[in-house]
């Protein structure tokens, strides 16, 4: 697939929609190719079904999108009427989504925003997660999920660039005061009581299968992965390096369980500890077991001083989705979007500058 990566020159006011017109007003619908077979001969490859100035979205995109968000929705436990229903409403923004982003990371470039560096943190943490030795062991490991590496590290670069837009742009100019997290805090307290309860993460080296010749050495890496995670050791990452539950890939986080619904043995274990303490080696019918405290909650309602932050964030995300909204309205009017026959953008601005090609 042949992408449009020129960029017009940004800082010239009206320059880059101009151009990008000029473009589309030539009646560029589709990219051709030459085959294998004859230099005279072109094959349709990809079909344009919007530009948004000097960029487009083709229609493989347009369709990946649509087949991520149902199997997504079947993932809730809906039923097939249910899943349906809700492709039907949530599909009709696809193409609007795919249309902001786009805006987005243009608007990232004018501002000259570099992802580079985060980009190359972001899939070290990957490799990480995955317990994987090198770069080049995650770019297989992507590759054979039948993906092409370098627009895996353009969609990650993409999307750090567009989250950096909304924050700069947008995020920073929403003020959550903080007489509003209280007056939230009082008309929602209902909604937070909670039953008591610990968080915990977990190391488990898996005796399951295993023969009585194998323990002492399971033993031993038990014990190896517990003098690290006593000492300086950081017990994520240990999770990850010798775990060997599914827990393990983020961390060794288990999740939160409400009293009573732990095995007697693990319960009373965790009930004694401190947060962030770290117990002795617990051996279980699963195997040998290391967990750490990482929260304990009272029955009752949590005092504000523990949600703020959460209530915070909530907040946040209440009022800046209008605000996001006006700003990409705001954006539409100073671009050229052009949108083919069949296809609608759902944010389309009243002002847009745009066209509809057949």
């Amino acid at each position: 697939m042949n992408r449009q990566k020129s960029r017009f020159a940004p800082k010239v006011p009206g320059l880059r929609p101009l151009l990008a017109a000029c473009l589309t007003l030539a009646g560029f619908w589709m990219i051709a190719v030459r085959t294998e077979r004859t230099a005279l001969q072109a094959e349709v490859v990809e079909e344009i079904i919007a530009q948004v100035n000097d960029r487009i979205i083709v229609l493989s995109e347009y369709k990946r999108n649509l087949e991520s968000m149902r199997e997504e929705l079947s993932q809730g436990g809906a039923s097939a009427l249910e899943v349906e229903g809700r492709f039907r409403e949530q599909s009709r923004n696809v193409l609007r989504d795919l249309i902001d982003h786009q805006l987005l990371v243009q608007k990232a470039t004018d501002l000259g925003l570099n992802a580079d560096t985060d980009v190359i943190k972001r899939l070290d943490e990957i490799r990480r997660n995955m317990n994987l030795p090198s770069m080049e062991a995650l770019e297989e490991a992507v590759v054979r999920q039948g993906l092409v590496y370098e627009d895996f590290k353009q969609n990650m670069r993409d999307s750090i660039l567009s989250q950096w837009v909304i924050q700069r742009e947008v995020g920073s100019r929403v003020i959550i005061a903080p007489a509003d997290i209280k007056a939230y805090y009082d008309q929602h307290q209902k909604e937070m009581e909670r039953p008591e309860g610990v968080s915990i993460a977990q190391i488990l080296i898996s005796t399951e299968g295993k023969s009585e010749e194998e323990l002492p050495a399971l033993r031993q890496k038990a014990e190896e992965a517990l003098a690290k995670a006593k000492g300086a050791g950081d017990f994520a990452e240990l999770a990850r390096q010798y775990s060997d539950d599914a827990t393990a890939s983020r961390g060794g986080e288990a999740g939160f369980f409400e009293k009573g619904s732990m095995s007697s043995q693990l319960e009373s274990v965790a009930y004694a500890m401190e947060k962030n303490q770290v117990s002795d080696i617990i051996e279980t019918r699963f195997g040998f077991m290391i967990i750490k405290l990482l929260s304990r909650t009272q029955a009752g309602i949590p005092p504000l001083a523990e949600v703020e932050s959460r209530i915070h964030e909530q907040l946040y995300l209440q009022k800046i989705q209008p605000s996001l909204r006006e700003y990409l309205t705001r954006l539409r009017q100073e671009s050229f979007i052009s949108i083919k026959t069949g296809y609608v953008d759902a944010g389309e601005a009243p002002k847009q500058t745009s066209a509809v090609q057949p």
